[in-house]
């Protein structure tokens, strides 16, 4: 540990820079100069007359009627009014009356007052959507004049351009970024379905700006229809083998119906035969002969409405068997044509972005910002004349401008990990 006496001299010494650093900070927050480009208001009481409005001119004078040219530029506001009221008191001021009489005014302390009526414009440049100047007003920060300027943009606007035109040029831009990206999902979605997947297989879209974010949306979305697609395919294999099973089924029974009645068909025509025979020899009645005939035609009968069913049944499941058939084939055909018409969607989107980024080279230059491993940070710089030296400035978005200030805007590109940590 040091000497008492020297730690104390230390305290001290600290204590003394504080302080002189505070009172510089505040003596500089405080006092304002004037400059080219600012409006001043001189206003004298007793003469109303005398309220004028001059600006400060290229040379920094201002030019005020009775006395001429005054110094403005450099002097802070209190210094150019004890100035001019120094002036004025040299000068015999004479007002004329109502009556036409004319008198002679004595000013006093205080009668004199000077006023900014109008601050020097400040300018906004880089990364915003309408760079330019702008006017100034007190307590305006970074924020409030990125703001004025249409907000942070990866479009730099020049000068004169309508920020309308440029702003509908970007919003194209961004549109046809995003069905793009969207279409190419799309594709992904119909080659995955071709190959029976339920997984998408995810492709580098390293030429469009599209966030990760709005990508993971579209395949999520995608992804959901392409298991809905493939799990109707499903139910409807599922329902034509099911019913194709149960065609098989009834062909079957009908089959084995069919045999026994043929069987029982034969056996009631050997009946007929006998009981006509035994009907010849007078052996039997007529009524009996008649009731053999008649089981004869039911059983014929009810026997070609047997054959009749089973046919039916067997086209029906033909039918059924060209329909499974068709399932995957007819899902080819209807994804391979959506494929089709999907290409022919992004050759479109594609004319279409190099359209809005043809006409954003034309407005202004246009900023391209990577996404995924890098991030965009917005980085803001004031411009800041100091006597004759323009000093650059880090600045936050909530920095305190002042009258004459440049704010550049530019993104900055970071590692996301470092991003995060800041």
């Amino acid at each position: 540990m040091g000497h008492p006496s020297a730690r104390k001299g230390w305290a001290a010494t600290l204590l003394m820079a504080g302080i002189a650093l505070l009172w510089t900070h505040g003596a500089c927050r405080a006092e304002y100069l004037l400059s080219p480009g600012d409006v001043v208001e001189i206003a004298v009481a007793p003469m109303p007359e005398l309220r004028q409005r001059m600006p400060v001119q290229p040379d920094g004078t201002i030019i005020i009627p009775m006395l001429g040219a005054v110094m403005a530029a450099g002097s802070a506001p209190q210094v150019l009014q004890d100035r001019v009221e120094t002036a004025f008191a040299a000068k015999i001021l004479r007002q004329r009356m109502p009556d036409g009489r004319e008198r002679i005014v004595l000013l006093q302390p205080g009668d004199v007052t000077t006023a900014v009526v109008e601050y020097r414009p400040i300018y906004v440049s880089g990364d915003v959507l309408n760079p330019g100047q702008y006017a100034y007003r007190p307590q305006m920060t970074a924020r409030h004049a990125i703001a004025l300027s249409g907000g942070p943009s990866t479009v730099r606007g020049r000068p004169g351009q309508s920020g309308v035109e440029i702003a509908e040029a970007e919003r194209e831009y961004r549109t046809a970024t995003s069905a793009l990206a969207k279409e190419h999902v799309v594709s992904w979605r119909l080659a995955a379905e071709l190959d029976g997947s339920e997984t998408i297989k995810e492709q580098p879209l390293g030429y469009l700006s599209i966030s990760a974010a709005s990508l993971a949306d579209f395949l999520r979305v995608e992804t959901r229809y392409l298991q809905v697609r493939l799990k109707e395919t499903k139910s409807e294999r599922a329902y034509l083998e099911s019913m194709v099973r149960q065609a098989g089924e009834q062909i079957e029974t009908l089959t084995t119906q069919v045999q026994g009645e043929q069987s029982g068909l034969q056996a009631d025509m050997a009946e007929l035969d006998r009981v006509n025979k035994l009907f010849g020899t007078g052996s039997l009645p007529s009524p009996r002969v008649t009731d053999s005939r008649r089981a004869v035609l039911l059983s014929s009968t009810r026997r070609l409405q047997t054959i009749a069913n089973l046919t039916q049944v067997k086209q029906q499941r033909d039918e059924l068997l060209w329909r499974l058939d068709k399932v995957d084939t007819q899902r080819r055909i209807d994804v391979l044509r959506e494929s089709r018409e999907s290409q022919l969607r992004m050759t479109e989107l594609r004319a279409r972005l190099d359209g809005a980024t043809e006409k954003l080279r034309v407005l202004g230059q246009m900023v391209v910002l990577e996404t995924g491993a890098n991030v965009a940070r917005l980085g803001v710089t004031i411009i800041r004349k100091a006597r004759t030296n323009w000093d650059r400035i880090p600045a936050s978005e909530d920095t305190e401008l002042m009258p004459g200030d440049t704010v550049e805007v530019v993104f900055r590109r970071e590692d996301a990990s470092t991003a995060a940590v800041q």
